[in-house]
């Protein structure tokens, strides 16, 4: 055991060793293989083997997220600085010129699949780091523009690409590392949106007016490149090696049942049960990190084995996870298995046999189109094709309107930076609301209002004073933070949380597409009537016409007789949910489907 040990710490680095040594605690003593386990033991092991550790380096995760998210949404949300200095270089239209970031946040977003097969693949570490080099080249290329075309595919394809590989793996490490804190966790890393647009929209404006827009390019991409710091820091979370808990089991079935076979009058299940489910999640662990099962090594977690990596709020929400842990935790690496495929004797299932294979596996994890039947999902998709066509406009678009109406340009930057810090406050007075006892059982009414009050301040915020405009910044950053920042909250009342990850993907998808046309139609509708009056007028109209649509959520699922089980209500479904009774009688109902099912087969 000691030999063992030394082996694991000296393949690892020395800081590795150090701040994540090899937890002891969760491997059997010395003589284990002749210990009989009840199956309580085993689950009671793997779920300590799987458990973020809720701190420690977990914190340095934090700290990383936080500085990923201030330099990439900082950056992004700043655009409408650099967009000024593009009309007056390029003298083009304003929705010509809108089209740049547009492109740019569209491909960020419909990367998320790429990306998350790839952090699959490869590493939340390796990926992040290749995603800010590519970033960086598309910004050291853009200042040798010759034409705005040009910038579409520099800034717009290459830049959005490498964000887009950063982004993904900045969001999925802190779920990655946090469980328990999570909400705390993600809440801290994600304020670094707000903290980024505060910073960067004057630094920005000061780069362009002491060097020109061309050098603000080049030292934009040198402060990008240290996004490869960060990115280093994003180191998996070893987990320990579960070897002598399956040769316990082994033991187990050899001797042909568990200790204390019978407590009472209640049979325990026999040694080959336990081995199965045992061997079942050893090898579904096993196989994300492309080995097989020989051996039954777990090197590392992969970020994308949890079904809820992309929950952002306290998983104290999902009723499974606090009636029984392990069960859910069972269930929640069930994706693993359908990710990467491993040949194992109970269900003669093939791994497949080469890296493309795994990599589609992952990526058609992400998106599951068999989601589109559902009423309720559907429209919350049509929903955020109406947010998304004018969730980026007003980044856009604020500084050169305030400028239009007599403002200082650095005044008319600063007013990016309110934004930012009142989107900070938003998503913290959101993220609270949404948890607290009497909004949680109504927090889809809460999402749905915050778009709906994001879209009637947009649409009557053409006033020209100062004064108007600041306190429109203010109003437009407080109430999109609660869009953000509930999204994956509200997609996990809807579906459950076993369905995040297809239907984020799907989401994700949905708002790559229509944020690339939102802000070239208001630019165009500046255009044709030299006013911003009608373009924030559509931006706001098509932002509230979102939030209003969703009002009729729980009744379009109640509508579809959608079958809401159990199950479903373990895994945090809340929007549609009928009585207890009538739950109970829905599994009645599909308990008797499935037995008649077997009698025809029979």
């Amino acid at each position: 055991m000691a030999s063992r040990q030394q082996d694991i710490s000296d393949a690892r680095a020395p800081t590795e060793s150090l701040l994540a040594p090899v937890d002891n605690s969760l491997r059997p003593p010395t003589g284990a293989p002749n210990q009989l386990l009840t199956e309580q033991d085993v689950e009671e092991r793997l779920a300590k083997t799987i458990e973020p550790p809720d701190g420690g380096w977990g914190w340095v995760i934090v700290f990383c997220s936080f500085g990923l998210h201030v330099i990439l949404d900082g950056i992004t949300y700043s655009f409408g600085v650099i967009f000024v200095a593009l009309l007056e270089d390029f003298q083009g239209g304003k929705g010509d010129t809108a089209w740049i970031l547009s492109i740019f946040v569209g491909v960020t977003l419909g990367t998320g699949p790429l990306a998350s097969a790839l952090v699959n693949r490869y590493s939340c570490r390796t990926v992040s780091i290749v995603g800010a080099v590519i970033g960086a080249v598309g910004f050291i290329i853009s200042p040798y523009a010759p034409a705005m075309w040009y910038l579409y595919i520099s800034f717009g394809v290459i830049g959005g690409i490498g964000f887009g590989l950063v982004y993904l793996p900045a969001i999925v490490i802190v779920s990655y590392y946090f469980e328990k804190r999570r909400a705390l966790a993600t809440g801290l890393a994600c304020c670094g949106s707000g903290f980024g647009t505060f910073i960067f929209a004057p630094l920005s404006a000061y780069f362009i007016e002491e060097f020109g827009w061309k050098q603000t390019c080049f030292l934009l991409a040198g402060i990008i490149l240290q996004c490869c710091v960060l990115g280093a820091l994003l180191r998996p979370l070893p987990l320990v090696d579960n070897t002598e808990t399956l040769e316990a089991v082994n033991q187990t079935q050899q001797n042909g049942k568990l200790s204390g076979e019978t407590q009472g009058d209640k049979p325990k299940p026999s040694g080959s049960h336990v081995r199965s489910k045992v061997s079942l999640n050893i090898a579904s662990i096993s196989s994300l990190n492309n080995q097989h099962v020989t051996g039954h090594q777990l090197k590392q977690h992969i970020p994308l084995h949890r079904k809820d990596v992309f929950y952002s709020g306290s998983l104290h929400n999902i009723p499974l996870y606090t009636q029984n842990k392990a069960d859910y935790i069972t269930s929640n690496m069930s994706l693993v298995h359908s990710l990467h495929q491993v040949k194992t004797p109970q269900t003669n299932t093939k791994q497949p046999a080469t890296c493309f294979e795994r990599f589609t596996h992952s990526f058609k994890s992400f998106i599951d189109f068999s989601l589109l039947t559902d009423w309720g999902f559907l429209l919350f998709l049509i929903s955020n094709i109406f947010t998304n066509l004018g969730f980026n406009a007003p980044y856009i678009f604020i500084p050169d309107r305030a400028i239009e109406y007599g403002i200082k340009p650095k005044a008319a930057a600063f007013l990016l930076s309110i934004l930012g810090i009142a989107n900070t406050i938003g998503r913290i007075v959101f993220g609270y609301l949404a948890d607290t006892s009497y909004i949680k059982p109504q927090r889809l009414h809460l999402y749905s209002t915050g778009l709906v009050l994001t879209g009637l301040c947009t649409a009557f915020s053409s006033f020209e004073s100062h004064k108007a405009q600041i306190a429109y910044a203010a109003l437009f950053g407080f109430f999109i933070g609660g869009y953000v920042s509930l999204t994956a909250i509200i997609l996990v009342d809807l579906l459950g949380v076993d369905k995040l990850t297809s239907s984020f993907g799907l989401t994700l998808l949905v708002q790559g597409v229509f944020v690339l046309i939102g802000p070239p139609i208001a630019g165009w509708l500046y255009d044709a009537t030299a006013s911003y009056t009608w373009s924030f007028a559509s931006i706001g109209g098509s932002i509230a016409i979102s939030g209003f649509m969703l009002y009729f959520l729980p009744l379009l699922s109640r509508l579809q007789h959608k079958r809401i089980t159990k199950h479903d209500t373990d895994m945090g479904v809340r929007i549609g949910v009928h009585s207890k009774q009538e739950i109970e009688d829905e599994e009645v109902n599909l308990k008797d489907s499935s037995a008649k099912e077997s009698d025809n087969k029979s």
